[in-house]
């Protein structure tokens, strides 16, 4: 208790009970605003407007249909399958490891690439009409997927957005402090 009233120790336990309550609050403000711009990434903004996480997952799937019609006309050490397998690995697990928008652009313009090589190597060959219309449609679908991630890109100014927040006072000083880190975009 004469520690409680010597005015000095007083005032600098009310300075800690200060700054520790005002980090619990620029954490309790920004850790939800964090989570909303990753909820963007991944689920977008509801109907019609998926979130980029949306668009990369098609493009997988298309990838890796379009290494099945590849698989069915070139040698299974053909080179671009062989690049095709080790980008459909790499963007698996760019996805499971924690939110990193840089891996996963990394990852998916891997994925645009063997679709490419893939699509050039099977377009001289005689293909059966299934699977040249098969190929077409991927190819199409990944190009569109590409576009709307290029044209509407609303995580990159979300993440932008909240990453200047995290540049004004008081969340410069506080934030680091409670543990919120900026937002990599997607580029």
């Amino acid at each position: 208790m004469d520690a409680l009233q010597n005015r000095v120790i007083a005032g600098f336990l009310c300075l800690l009970i200060i700054i520790a309550s005002s980090v619990v609050g620029v954490a309790s403000t920004l850790a939800p605003m964090r989570a909303q711009v990753i909820e963007l990434f991944h689920v977008g903004e509801g109907r019609g407007s998926p979130g980029i996480g949306s668009d990369i997952a098609e493009i997988s799937r298309q990838v890796h249909n379009i290494t099945v019609i590849a698989r069915r006309y070139l040698a299974p050490d053909y080179p671009a399958i062989e690049r095709a397998d080790h980008a459909m690995y790499s963007h698996t697990r760019a996805t499971r490891i924690p939110f990193n928008p840089r891996e996963r652009r990394l990852a998916t313009d891997a994925l645009v690439v063997v679709a490419g090589e893939l699509n050039a190597a099977l377009s001289g060959l005689e293909l059966t009409d299934q699977d040249r219309n098969l190929l077409a449609g991927c190819m199409a679908e990944i190009e569109n997927r590409m576009a709307l991630i290029a044209g509407n890109n609303r995580y990159n100014q979300a993440a932008f957005n909240f990453n200047q927040s995290l540049n004004r006072f008081p969340a410069n000083i506080l934030g680091p402090a409670a543990g919120v880190r900026p937002l990599e975009l997607f580029e």
